[in-house]
């Protein structure tokens, strides 16, 4: 092989690898981004509080995320060491930036007991998912239509879109989802985003099967281009964080109902297929 083809070669491995890299450095600086907060007692810049820029970082990091496994698969550039850096990407920028943005601004009024159990028990569900992920990697076992469990960067992007939609009060609090939930006790929202973090740690354990969009064959070419044109009328509509918040409790929908209404046709198949009794 010459030495060209050997610089090319390389190339083609560094790329998904460089995407990958991308992906951590937005979860670092979202931390870096919410510990600036907290030590700003609520600093804004342009207008909007800074927390939003992180939000918008860990989203941006679910985008390299995304990008480099299909570049890898692209240029078939997939790798065992590509596997086990993504995976220790993921834990960090869609499991540890995650817990101290919502740390930041989804439980600042709760106990400090349950901040530690809600943020505690999201972890350990992300590093479940992941090494689970991991081990049926390498075992060839992962199917290619869907995911075992909610993957950790939807988890991560729900929690994110949260925040895009949670508007700071003027007493320098936060409303949980929206204004329309403004009204409730600050401690009674902190008290529901904990139980959603530990919602989303049960679907990220559990074997529920949820949409992957993995093979780029006509009927997911043509879901994509619908979803496509449905975001661009509700973006005439609705501000991009609402978007990117109703897009998330769609997946988390979707994903639900068709577990549920598998396992329901299912029960009716076993019961039709039973011999009656005598």
């Amino acid at each position: 092989m010459t030495t060209e083809n050997k610089m090319i070669r390389h190339g083609v491995y560094l790329l998904p690898n460089l995407l990958t890299s991308f992906s951590l450095l937005c979860g670092i600086v979202a931390m870096v981004i919410c510990l600036e907060y907290l030590a700003g007692h609520g600093s804004t810049r342009e207008g909007s509080p800074l927390y939003t820029s992180a939000a918008w970082l860990i989203i941006a990091s679910m985008v390299f995320d995304f990008l480099d496994g299909k570049v890898a698969r692209w240029v078939h550039a997939e790798s065992e060491f590509g596997v086990k850096i993504d995976s220790l990407t993921d834990f960090v920028s869609f499991g540890i930036a995650p817990v101290v943005l919502a740390y930041t601004v989804l439980l600042p009024h709760v106990p400090l007991p349950i901040q530690a159990l809600a943020c505690g028990i999201f972890l350990f569900g992300g590093a479940w998912r992941l090494a689970r992920f991991n081990c049926e990697s390498a075992g060839n076992c992962t199917g290619s239509t869907h995911f075992t469990g909610l993957p950790i960067p939807a988890a991560a992007s729900f929690i994110c879109s949260l925040v895009l939609i949670t508007p700071s009060t003027e007493k320098g609090g936060t409303v949980f989802l929206g204004r329309s939930f403004s009204m409730l006790p600050p401690a009674v929202a902190g008290a529901l985003a904990a139980l959603l973090l530990i919602i989303l740690a049960f679907l990220m354990m559990s074997r529920i099967p949820f949409p992957a969009f993995k093979k780029t064959n006509r009927r997911n070419l043509i879901l994509f281009g619908g979803v496509a044109i449905f975001i661009l009328v509700l973006m005439l509509v609705l501000p991009i964080p609402n978007i990117v918040f109703l897009i998330m409790v769609l997946y988390l929908t979707f994903g639900l109902f068709q577990y549920f209404l598998d396992r329901v046709l299912k029960l009716q198949n076993q019961a039709n297929t039973q011999p009656p009794k005598k």
